[in-house]
């Protein structure tokens, strides 16, 4: 027995100092990012450039796989039944979220299979519509879906998705009535929006910058509690005509749960210097979008927060996965 208790001692010590060591040579191999939206989206633009950052860092290759679908379900079920090595994750932000508060029935539990890493940038929500749209402010537009319920129709990413919960607060909040027309990400709503398939949507400033600039949708407010830095102009939806009106969404990284703490602290603090690197910043302002970079811990309470924050929206909106 003394032998027996003696071994196992000895190979929990060998255990101990070989996780550190695993940690220092960590990643040995690609890495893969599961992003739960379509490509072109916001999702899929803000982890691309944050990939490309941290690949540079680890001189490794960093893959981004889309699993557009049931709102983001789909990766996250993928992420939750990996190997717990760190070697794949999940782009984990509002949208995780919301799934947690949405989906009732998950093959997976959005927060013990999951471990927090570190946000990657916050964002905005920009209402849109088609340049030869009739509604040019965001009162002309309100009037109109006052006074015709039901007449016009919204896109999103899909149900459950960050641009949903938007949209649905903001109907809550203005007394209107709109069609929900949910797609399998982003951007394909946005290119329906483009084809005058549907008459309105949200879109997060990742995607939405570029496309104001050159004119190609008509912008008629912001869900940021102030006017956004990339869009100075546009009015926020709080002082165009829906007091009160607040969404500052986000973007963020998760492993698998059981990763081994050393390699999750690697992962952290690799995050944070990719975040904080000025050229990373950069690219993330010419998206609309900001770096934003916290400790694990404080990541974990930021999504306890949220959880809180949106179960609050979830009853007053009365939002459904129709």
């Amino acid at each position: 027995m003394r032998r027996f208790a003696a071994a196992a001692l000895a190979a929990a010590a060998l255990l101990a100092v070989a996780a550190p060591a695993r940690a220092q040579s960590f990643p040995s191999k690609p890495v893969r990012i599961v992003v739960g939206f379509a490509a072109g989206g916001g999702s899929d633009t803000a982890t691309r450039l944050f990939a490309a950052k941290l690949t540079e860092i680890w001189n490794q290759q960093i893959l981004v796989d889309n699993r557009g679908g049931a709102g983001g379900v789909l990766a996250a079920e993928l992420v939750a039944r990996a190997a717990p090595d760190g070697y794949t994750l999940l782009n984990c932000g509002i949208s995780h979220v919301l799934r947690m508060l949405l989906y009732k029935n998950l093959t997976f539990d959005a927060v013990k299979d999951f471990a927090p890493i570190s946000p990657i940038a916050t964002f905005a929500n920009v209402l849109m519509v088609h340049p030869s749209s009739p509604f040019r402010t965001l009162g002309e537009f309100l009037a109109y879906a006052r006074a015709n319920p039901g007449k016009l129709h919204y896109g999103s990413s899909g149900v459950g998705g960050s641009i949903h919960f938007t949209t649905e607060l903001f109907k809550s909040m203005a007394g209107i009535d709109l069609v929900h027309v949910p797609y399998k990400g982003g951007g394909p709503a946005f290119a329906d929006l483009l084809a005058e398939q549907i008459d309105v949507m949200f879109d997060n400033t990742t995607t939405a910058t570029g496309p104001l600039r050159a004119g190609q949708v008509r912008p008629l407010g912001i869900s940021s509690p102030t006017r956004w830095p990339s869009l100075p102009d546009l009015p926020t939806i709080s002082e165009a005509g829906v007091p009160g009106y607040n969404i500052l969404p986000f973007y963020g990284l998760c492993a698998p749960a059981h990763v081994p703490e050393p390699i999750l602290d690697k992962l952290n603090a690799d995050t944070v210097q990719a975040l904080n690197s000025p050229d990373l910043k950069q690219r993330f302002a010419d998206q609309g979008i900001i770096a934003a970079p916290m400790t694990r811990a404080e990541y974990t309470a930021f999504l306890d927060n949220e959880l809180a924050t949106w179960s609050r929206v979830m009853k007053e909106a009365n939002i459904t996965a129709d």
